[in-house]
């Protein structure tokens, strides 16, 4: 049975929910970005040690100057990597399991985070020293952002790609980011073909009853196999992309180029890892205290923002209600008209109004509504009528008024604009108003549904 119906492949935590080393496997990082064996292509000049590019290096520099050379990466986090190699370390370790997809990209981890469109969670085991881990969007950007000069004109999107640019002597075929971005799309043809269907390639990521280390050296065996020309056993020969003698270094010792053997755990072995020390679970209280004090010292003024975000520097957070926000605010500077008397959510003030819309009401709707539809107010023209053929008596004086003011005739396509623009589909239409454009709409169809039936709409005497 596979074990992917035993764990979920994305983590899901409230808000304020740390998460713990046994959420990051923070064991199982901590073999891949401490292994020693430098046989990886580095295609980048090295922003590390100012190695040459194509220079062999071992995983963890292979992945954090990737990080490094992508150009969504800003100056401010390329020279805290530079400076700090444990935030370096850290900050990679995250990417890493954003780039499999274990990482929900609704997720944030610093507490100035004021967006309401993201949940924050510390991270203590990665955040001992001061720099930002940022949130899981701009973690996913700074990966796909890499460029490699081998991907023109095209990038490789499958395995095979990988394999075909191989066997023409590209090698690796791709950048290390797509790469496992690649593994975690075929996660299932991966599966068939190196695990035997019993085990997925994002189960090595999740709480499995399997031990860190033989699914460190897993992942990068695959990593190996499909980055550098390896040679593979004759078990799996269309997995033999060049057909070389160069084995695969992470393969088991006793069978060459062969996947390495994935230690099973008792339950009392299982209890023994990705544990959490007591000066985490401090740090993690810490977070989340300064993140409630930072939501409780927001003035009332940032409160009606929306959730702005007011962080200074360019790793900040900006919200969809800020975005709409500022819209408006263009829309309105750009308006000729003001509405003077303008009512939005039962308050009035002096609010700057579109021209177009400068005889229009905003009005909350009475009917229950999402969140996001209540924070955003209704366009009902006022006042709020449509034609009807039977005028009532106390209508006729505001008949003959809009007959005064009618402009010139309006074409079927005006007109339904006019009315889907200044009309509520909610309202009564026996309490709506005639006016000339109207009538002329009402005539124009009548017309042409006689032209369609051919004769009057009058019913022929008897």
């Amino acid at each position: 049975m596979s074990s992917r119906r035993q764990s979920p492949k994305i983590l899901k935590k409230s808000d304020n929910a740390p998460l713990t080393r046994a959420d990051l496997q923070y064991d199982l990082l901590t073999s891949l970005f401490s292994d020693t064996n430098e046989v990886f292509t580095d295609p980048f000049p090295s922003q590390i040690d100012a190695r040459p590019a194509r220079s062999r290096v071992t995983f963890r520099n292979l992945y954090v100057n990737a990080i490094m050379n992508s150009p969504k990466a800003s100056k401010l986090l390329k020279d805290k990597m530079s400076d700090t190699p444990v935030f370096a370390t850290h900050f990679a370790m995250l990417s890493l399991l954003t780039n499999v997809g274990r990482i929900n990209t609704t997720m944030s981890f610093f507490p100035e985070m004021k967006t309401t469109i993201r949940t924050y969670h510390p991270v203590p085991a990665l955040q001992k020293t001061s720099g930002s881990l940022q949130d899981a969007p701009r973690l996913k950007s700074i990966l796909k952002a890499v460029v490699y000069d081998r991907d023109n004109p095209k990038i490789a999107t499958t395995l095979r790609d990988c394999r075909s640019r191989i066997e023409t002597g590209i090698s690796p075929p791709t950048h290390i980011a797509n790469l496992i971005f690649i593994l975690a799309n075929e996660t299932v043809s991966v599966s068939k073909l190196h695990f035997s269907g019993e085990v997925d390639f994002l189960d090595l990521f999740t709480s499995i009853h399997l031990s860190s280390d033989s699914r460190a050296r897993a992942f990068l065996w695959l990593v190996y196999n499909y980055y550098e020309a390896a040679f593979q056993s004759s078990e799996h020969p269309e997995s033999d992309p060049a057909g070389g003698s160069n084995i695969n270094p992470f393969s088991d010792p006793s069978r060459p180029g062969e996947r390495p053997l994935l230690h099973q755990l008792t339950d009392a072995e299982a209890a023994l890892e990705n544990v959490d020390p007591d000066d985490e679970k401090e740090i993690s209280e810490k977070l989340i205290a300064q993140r409630m004090q930072l939501l409780a010292s927001q003035s009332p003024k940032d409160h009606s923002k929306g959730g702005k975000s007011i962080i200074k520097d360019d790793e900040s957070v900006i919200s969809i209600e800020s975005a709409i926000k500022t819209k408006g605010k263009r829309r309105s500077a750009a308006a000729t008209g003001k509405n003077k008397n303008v009512t939005i959510n039962g308050s009035e003030g002096d609010q700057p109004t579109p021209s177009r819309f400068a005889d229009v009401q905003y009005r909350p709707s009475p009917y229950q509504s999402t969140p996001l539809q209540t924070r955003q107010p209704r366009l009902i023209a006022a006042p709020i009528h449509r034609y009807s053929p039977y005028a009532r008596p106390h209508q006729r004086h505001w008949v003959n008024v809009a007959r005064t003011r009618s402009g010139p005739p309006r074409t079927l396509l005006e007109h339904a604009w006019h009315v889907v623009a200044r009309s509520d589909p909610l309202a009564d239409s026996e309490d709506e108003m005639e006016d000339e454009h109207c009538r002329n709409d009402y005539v124009q169809r009548l017309n042409i549904v006689c032209r369609l039936r051919g004769k009057s709409p009058t019913p022929e005497p008897e």
